[in-house]
Formats: structure tokens, sequence, C-alpha cells
């Protein structure tokens, strides 16, 4: 691609002029001289921005026009430059009359040209650019449809193999595309793309129209991706834009928009897929573009209105109102710069509108609210009936109308809020990814009607307009799923009034059961995915005490198993053995075990959000290898869910992987104790605990009448503020903040330690033994008849909610201000367990055919940590390990136990079991990045998820908070722990809070005894959760009942 050389051009036309200025007017060269001083002169413009060079093309074209006779061949090409000057200067100053001229001379040039003539092409389509210039000014759709026309004339006069094809093929797909903007025919959209995808084919690689070839194209496909909404076109559009940044040489000046129309593309798979890096990269993008666009640069005002945009989005994201008054700012600056009458007039009052009703949901300036409201109006006046843009704009000026009705309470307000939003949907056809937010919009309005007038009619209206929110095929999944939640809450209202039961409220939940898949979909990243279902807890709860009311009790488990542990369940399938299948249709059990690996693989991939350069945006590996893997995984994905259809397709496999129903998710009797499910949800004024024997015997309902939401949360707050007290937690660590730790505490910090903590500590495990633990026991009572003093019986519990971050294994009647004391304690009469889901017990047990002399462990281990407190303890950990399992140990000490090193010794089919002796972290604001610290780095739960072991039993993390979840994720049981039931363990011990350096020793001496003794249970278990016990009431003997904080946060999660 030639680059541009002004030097060389500054000789040019300085040799012109002077050729120019010694040649006669009736010099028949002389016109010649001047058309071709002219096109130079309007090429420095172009690269340069110097206004005299324009000023002066448009004269000296205008003069070899004039001397040029009508009958001379060069007559046309002459006229089509003056044209091409005077548009130039037209899309400069916007004057309509130099559009008018422009068009005046190309007309001449079309008719001064026979059909015959291999110019005419050329002719025919700067006529057709400089009609369809006019229609974007005047929006008048016969200048539109006259260009099209004569757009098509000229590709059919252009022989295939013409070097000028391609570029009419250009512009034909952007009039083609301008008109699907302007009047919707999805034909049109088609064909654009058709004859983009041909004008790319065409051109080599190298030529000068291949970026714009490739630009074009990409604008194309993410118009159709927003018209359909197929990620494929988003995704294409991106790499084809990319490509066209990347052959446009800086400097050029077609390289600004198409930085611009790149990050367009990024923001929009932002606002659908949610991944940081896209947005930081299109805010770069559309920063340089308008830091090198100069003052009175005609796409300025586009590339300020595109930053703003993105800077709203991203206030949006991470809150900050810097970027909300910057968005304001560069959009004010976009609309003062365009002049009125301009086609892009209304979309810039209106982004200005949304920007300025955000700021008041933030600071509650009415000001704010009463300027979105003026130019909404403005926007929606200032679009034409029928443009694509309306119903949004209409929705946009309905929210603005709304605050105001909720602010100030008119009447009128809601009124006109309704009206404009109904117009909204009613422009807007079904399929349009628009459709579900502009429906549940339409609904909120309806429902705050209700809210103030009570009248029935409301509640069906809105109820409605969300079901068909919800039930729309496109649109973002996160849009449909508020839909369903506004549906269930809206249904609550209609049971209130006698208007509806409780099986239609059944059915709306299944419905918001059944966007989970989509809403935490497997082409977006793990903590995207966790970052989507941060909202769906709660309806989880609601749903199963919904179930619970009705009698639903096995729909009540099922929706438990559908809702909790989305991520684990995904990671547990993409594992999940296909012997049925392989043994029918082997080909697809290989494809589909290729596609589970290559996809889990890839979905640990993190967004990159410190992107600080645009070089490095463009050209870093780092980068790169961000953005392609979250191609690959996209692709994967759909992938994916296309095989699993087509498996479904198969007879016998119809509901392959589907959620499972409850004799899928339990045997017909356990043999390894009961399961108690506890639920609790914010709208009820009780908890529920279900109680399941296997899939044969019926679910024991205990309802808990002393158990709220509130009380839950009370406990739990009240729990966490005493460990605090304690000096043993600290919620607040992120990230690589590393916490000052005590000497003999692994991540503890030191508080001064006061007696009330104990003291709080045993009134809480109290209340939770009272609200929670005795109603169960005694209504399963007779269940533990047969059980004897040696074998207790064993419990599994499933905790939702708040109640997830409970030690409810330790509940139980404490004496006052903590002393030890005769009542009875959980741990006297059960021996438990914890399960993030009943899916994480779906095992098939490892016979052990040599005992325990063949299993295999390996131990890691970090005395010393940088930045960390020391761990003496863990020599003598290590020893006590040693002791039971002898040459069965891997050791992997200090220096060798390093992130690779470990991972690659997990991954060995020999380590059945694993136990990590370290410091243990929990990030609270990426769960994912929680983390053992090892020698060289952290590996984290990322890492886990993406890591399997083929003959895992026993993973014993001797660490800090390795049980401790994500508050705001309650229902996902994120913890590291979990994470090693996800890779395959069987069992996990794991901790619920930081642990005594000495006491580490003690119950991992016990454990091992306790394994060696007596490791395996009749259907060829480890019976783990039989040593923990015995080994925490062996420390519980040494440091005292009483000590709660130092035995206690021992747990043990799966089977």
């Amino acid at each position: 691609m030639t680059t541009f050389e002004p030097e060389i051009l500054n000789v040019a036309i300085s040799c012109l002029e002077d050729s120019v200025d010694l040649t006669p007017n009736d010099n028949p060269d002389k016109y010649e001289q001047l058309n071709y001083l002219g096109v130079a002169l309007q090429t420095r413009f172009e690269h340069l921005g110097g206004l005299d060079d324009l000023e002066s093309s448009i004269v000296i074209l205008r003069q070899a026009v004039d001397l040029t006779p009508d009958d001379h061949p060069a007559k046309p090409g002459h006229l089509n430059n003056l044209g091409s000057a005077l548009k130039t200067r037209f899309d400069r100053f916007g004057s309509i009359d130099d559009l008018e001229s422009a068009i005046v001379v190309d007309r001449q040039a079309v008719n001064l040209t026979s059909d015959c003539h291999p110019d005419k092409p050329a002719c025919l389509d700067c006529l057709g650019n400089t009609l369809q210039t006019r229609f974007t000014r005047l929006d008048s759709v016969d200048d539109l449809e006259s260009s099209i026309v004569i757009h098509r004339q000229a590709v059919d006069l252009t022989p295939d193999g013409h070097p000028d094809r391609p570029m009419y093929l250009i512009n034909l797909g952007s009039a083609l595309k301008t008109r699907f903007d302007r009047l919707g025919g999805l034909d049109d959209l088609q064909s654009a793309i058709v004859v983009e995808h041909q004008a790319v084919s065409l051109t080599p690689d190298g030529h000068r129209i291949k970026p714009l070839c490739l630009n074009n194209l990409g604008n194309a496909l993410e118009t159709r991706f927003n018209r359909l909404g197929g990620l494929d076109d988003l995704e294409s559009a991106i790499v084809v834009k990319r490509q066209a940044v990347d052959l446009t040489p800086d400097g050029h000046p077609d390289k600004l928009m198409r930085l611009t129309n790149l990050g367009n593309s990024l923001w929009t798979r932002f606002k659908h897929l949610g991944g940081l890096s896209d947005l930081e990269a299109a805010i770069i993008a559309h920063r340089q573009a308008v830091d090198l666009a100069p003052d009175g640069h005609p796409h300025k005002p586009a590339y300020l209105n595109n930053l703003g945009n993105a800077l709203d989005t991203r206030t949006e994201r991470l809150g900050s109102i810097d970027d909300l008054e910057e968005a304001i700012v560069v959009k004010r600056q976009a609309v003062n710069l365009t002049s009125d009458g301009h086609p892009d007039k209304p979309k810039r009052l209106n982004d200005l509108g949304n920007s300025l009703q955000i700021r008041f949901g933030r600071l509650g300036d009415l000001d704010d609210l009463e300027s979105a409201i003026m130019v909404s109006r403005q926007a929606v006046e200032f679009t034409p009936d029928g443009h694509p843009d309306k119903p949004g704009r209409l929705t946009n000026l309905g929210n603005s109308l709304q605050i105001r009705f909720r602010r100030l309470g008119g009447l009128d307000d809601i009124e006109s809020a309704i009206r404009v939003k109904r117009s909204a949907v009613d422009l807007t056809p079904d399929g349009d990814p628009q459709k579900p937010g502009l429906l549940n919009n339409l609904g909120k309005a309806f429902g705050a009607r209700f809210i103030h007038t009570r009248n029935p009619e409301d509640s069906n209206f809105a109820y409605n307009a969300f079901t068909l929110a919800a039930d729309q095929v496109t649109g973002p999944p996160s849009v449909r799923l508020d839909a369903v939640e506004c549906c269930i809450y809206m249904r609550i209202a209609q049971i209130q009034h006698g208007h509806a039961t409780h099986q239609d409220l059944m059915n709306d939940f299944d419905r918001a059961f059944s966007l989970i898949p989509q809403v935490a979909w497997l082409g977006t990243s793990i903590s995207q995915r966790y970052k989507a279902l941060s909202t769906f807890g709660g309806v989880v709860n609601h749903a199963i005490s919904i179930a619970i009311d009705t009698g639903a009790l096995s729909r009540a488990v099922e929706w438990i198993e559908e809702g909790r542990s989305v991520v684990w369940g995904q990671l547990l399938q993409l594992r999940s053995p296909v012997d049925d299948l392989r043994s029918q249709y082997p080909d697809l059990a290989d494809q589909l075990q290729s596609l589970s690996h290559d996809l889990e693989a890839s979905g640990h991939i993190q967004d990159s959000a410190n992107i600080i350069d645009l070089n490095e945006l463009l050209h870093s590996g780092s980068e790169k290898a961000v953005r392609d893997s979250v191609s690959i995984r996209i692709k994967l994905a759909q992938d994916y869910q296309d095989l699993l259809r087509h498996i479904r397709e198969q007879d016998g496999f119809k509901n392959f992987l589907l959620p499972k129903t409850l004799a899928e998710l339990i045997p017909p009797q356990r043999t390894d104790g009961p399961v108690v499910i506890i639920n609790v949800h914010q709208f009820y004024d009780h908890g529920d605990a279900l109680v399941v024997y296997g899939s044969a015997e019926p679910i024991i309902h205990v309802p808990l009448p002393k158990l709220t939401f509130k009380f839950a949360e009370d406990i739990r707050l009240c729990f966490a503020q005493s460990l605090k007290k304690a000096g043993v937690r600290m919620r607040e660590a992120v990230e690589d903040r590393v916490v000052d730790s005590s000497p003999q505490d692994r991540g503890a910090i030191l508080y001064d330690l006061e007696r009330s903590a104990d003291s709080q500590i045993a009134d809480a495990l109290k209340i939770l033994w009272l609200s929670i633990v005795q109603p169960i026991l005694e209504r399963i009572e007779d269940k533990f008849v047969d059980s004897t003093i040696t074998d207790i019986p064993h419990i599994t519990w499933c905790p939702t909610g708040p109640l997830a971050f409970l030690p409810i294994h330790a509940a139980g009647m404490y004496g006052s201000q903590g002393t030890p004391s005769d009542g009875i304690k959980l741990f006297d009469v059960v021996v438990s367990s914890y399960t993030p889901s009943l899916s994480a017990l779906l095992r098939p047990p490892h016979m052990f055919a040599s005992g325990w002399s063949s299993m295999k462990a390996l131990v890691v281990s970090q005395p010393e940590t940088l930045g960390m407190s020391k761990l003496p303890g863990v020599l003598s950990e290590v020893a006590q390990i040693k002791k039971h399992l002898g040459d069965q140990v891997k050791h992997l000490d200090d220096k060798d136990a390093t992130v690779e090193a470990v991972l690659d010794a997990m991954n060995e089919d020999h380590c059945q079991v694993i136990h990590l002796a370290c410091h243990g972290l929990q990030n609270i604001e990426d769960p994912t990045k929680s983390a053992f610290a090892l020698h060289d780095g952290h590996l984290t739960l990322s890492h886990l998820m993406t890591s399997s072991v083929r003959k895992a039993e026993l993973a014993f993390l001797s660490a800090c908070q390795t049980s401790t979840g994500d508050e705001k994720l309650p229902e996902e049981v994120i913890h590291l722990a979990a994470g090693m039931l996800a890779m395959g363990f069987k069992s996990v011990v794991g901790t619920m809070w930081s642990i005594g350096d000495k006491d580490a020793p003690i119950i991992a001496d016990e454990v091992y005894r306790q394994l060696k003794e007596d490791h395996v249970s009749g259907d060829g278990r480890l019976k783990t959760a039989y040593a923990l016990h015995k080994a925490v009431k062996v420390l519980r003997e040494k440091v005292g009942e009483s000590n709660i904080v130092s035995w206690a946060p021992y747990v043990h999660f799966g089977i």
C-alpha cells in the first residue's frame, strides 16, 4: 500500500503551478494541467487539512471545467473532480449549496458520457455518492432510491476483473445499508453484506482500498448483529475492522473513522458480553480519534459522541463520576458542533439526554432531569417517522418522564411515559434485539402506574409486557432475565389481589431458570459469568420458597440444583463421562469431549483492562492473546451448543446433559446419611429445611419459624464481626494485597483480643442450634434410632443465602462467656459435611485394590512466603503426614513449590491425595483470584478450574479461608474447597477462617491416622468426614471447647 509522502506532493504541486503559469489559456494542455493541479491540492488538503488548499482546488477545478469543451472526452472527468472537491467542502463546512453544486456537475458528467464509454461507471458512481450524501442531509428517500439505482448501473456496466469494480460494489453496499438503516428492510442489509463481501474478495491484499472494503463490511456485519443478534456477525465485524485499522497507515485521513468504528464494535461486544477489556479498548480508540481530529473536522462531533457513550458505559460499570462528567462535556460539544437539520443531530441529543439522566440518578439535581427531558424531546421530534432509532429515542424520553413521575408524582408524566413507550414497542418488529428492552421498559411504566393507582388492569398490562420481553428469542439475556424477575414480582401482586395462583408463579420461575444457560453463557469468561449471576441468587431462594409453599418439594430440590453453583455445574458438565453416548455414537462422543476440553480451558482467560497505549492495544502480544481467546471461546461455545442440539436429536438422547430430575440427582437410598437443604428468602417470615434421604423416599419438609432472611443475615454479620474482634479474619483482603499476619496464624489479622468475642461466637452458635439445627434433628430423630456411639450418623449440609457462611457444624448450647457446658452440640450427635450441590455428590467411588498402601499423595508446603508471615508449623505438619504415608508422598517444598510444578504434579495420574500447607488468600473483588500463596506466585481458583485429576480422592487445604465464599454470590459457592471438588476430588478438607499454625499439624496427624486405620467405607469411599470429625475432637480437647475459633474452622466438603 502506498503511503502519503508530503515532500513529493509539494514538489509536484510547485511544478504544476509553474506549468500552469507558463501555459496560455488557449493552449489545449492548459485545462489538463489545471485539472491535475486541482486534484493535487485536494489531495494535500485531505492529508494535511489546509483550508487554503481546498479553496484553491475548487477555484482551479472550475477553471479546468470552464476551459474544457463539452465535446472533449476529458470533460466528464474534470466535472467529477470538481464535484468531488465541492462535496469535500460540504463535508467540511456543511453548506448545502456546495452539495447541490456537486450534484449538478456530477449529473453533467453522467449526461456527457455514453453508456459504452469506459468512464461511465465512474461518473455514475460519483453521482450516486453525492445523492446519498444529500439524503443523509435532507432525508429525502427519493435521493436514496436514485442513489441505489445509479450505483447498480455503475456495477452492471463494469466488467468482471475491472480494477474499479470493488469500489463500485463498496458504494452500492453502503447505499443499501443506508436504506436498511432508514427503512428497516432486511433484504437491503443482506444484499449490502453480499456486495461488501464481493468487494473484499475482489480486492488484492496491499491495494489502497482494501481497508475501506474491510471497514464497510464490518459496519454491515455489526448492523446485522444489532438487528438479528448473531454473535458470529459481531465477532466477524471486529476481526475485519481490526484488519482495516492495521492496514490504514498513520496519517491517512480515514484512520480516525476506522478507529472509531472499531471502538464502536468493541463497545457493542462489551454491552453484550461484559468483557472490560473491550470497553477499555473502545475508549482508547475513541479518545485517540478525538485527539487527532482537528477542530472543524467534519467527523469530530461523531468522535466526541462515541467517546461520551463509552465513558457513560464505564461509569455504569465502575461508578466513576469523573467519567460521567467528561461524558457530558464531550457530548455537549458534539451537539453544539452539529448543525440543526444534520441527520445525526437527533442521535447526539438523545445520547446527551441519557448522560444527564444518569447524572441525575447519581447526584439528584433536578435541573439535570429537566434538561434530559428537554433534549430527549428534541431528539424524538427531529427523528423522522420510520427511522429505526425512533423506538429507542421514544423509550429514553419515556424513562426520563417516568423518573420525574417517581420524583414529583405528576400523573401526566407517567401517562406520557406509557404513551411514548407503547409507541416504541409498536414501531419495533418482533425479532429485533431491541424489542425485549423496549417491552421491559413499557412493563416497568405500567408497573409504576399500578403502584400508584392499584388498578388491576395496569398489573395485567405490566405482566404481559414482561412476559413478551422474556420470551423474545433475541436480545441480551440479562435484559430478558430482568423481565422475568419483574414478571415474578408483578405475579405476586396479582396473587395478593386474587388475580393469579401460585401455580402461575411456579411457571414464571420455570421461565427464569430456563434463561440461566444464556445469562451465564459458556462463551463468556468465568468471571463474567459470576458477574452475570450476581443478582440471580435471590430468584433461586424465592423459587425454592414458593415450591415448598405449594408442596412441590421435588421441584424445589431440582431448582436448587439448577440455580445454585451454576458455574461449577457447567464445569462438571464439561467433564461428564459420555459412556452411553460413546457406545452408540462414538464420533459424537469424541467431538463432545474435544470441544468440552477446549471450552473449559478457555473459560479462565480473564479480561485485561490495563491497556494504556493504542499501539499496545492494536499490536501487543498480550492484548492480542486476550482478544483472540475471547473470539475462540465464543466460537467454541457456539459449536458446543450446536453439537448438544445435534446429540439431543438422536434416539434416546433427548435429555442429554439437560438439568437433572430428582431421581438422577440422588440414588434411591443414600448410604451416607441425608442431605439437608436450608433455605431462606427475604419475602418470607420463616425459613425451611428439606431433608433428602433418597429419591425413593419422601422428602421431609421441616419449617423453621424462627429463621428469617434478616435473622440469618444478622447472624452472619454478628459472626463476621466477632471473628474480626478475635483477630482471625479479614474479609476486606483483595487481589494481591498482603495483610498483616500473626506469626501463629496462616493469614490471620492481629486485633486486640477481647473476651466478648468468644461470648458472641458462642451466642451465635446457640442461635443456630435453636433456630435451625434442633428443629431439624427433632424432626428426623426416628431415623437415628439404629445409630451407635462408634458410628454416629452423618449429615451433609447444603445451606443457601447468608446461611452458606455460617458454621452450622459447630452449632450447639455453649456456656455463657464461651465457657464449657454440658449442653448438647451438633458434633455430639452428628458427623457433618457440606456440599455446594447434589451433583457434587454424584461421584463413583474408587475402590483401592491394594488398600491404604497404594495411596499416592502430593504434599505442598511453604514455610516462608515473600511478604507474608512465616509458618514454622508447616514443617511439623509435613512430618506428621510422612509418618503416616511414608514413601507414598511426593513433597514440593519452598522453592520447588511453584505454580507450574504444583499443577503438573496435581495432574499426574498417581496423585490421589493433595495436601496444601501454606497461606490462603480470599479475593472478594474477584473470587476466581482467591489463591494459595506458593513460592513464585498464586495458585488461583482460575488455575484450579482448568485442572483435572483422574484419580482424585482427597484434597486437604491446610490454609486460611479455603471454604469462605463471596457474600455477593452465596449461591455460587465460590471458594477454593469448591474448586477442588470441581477438579474431581471427592472429599475436601477446608477452613472457614484463619487457622492456628500450631493447630494444623494436630489436625493433619489425626486425619491421616484415622484414614490409615479405618480409611474406606463399605462402598469404597474414603471416610474423610469421620476422620476429620475425630481429629477436630482431639484438637478441641487440647485447646478447650470454649476456644471455638481454634477448632471450628475445619470443615469437610463432598463425600
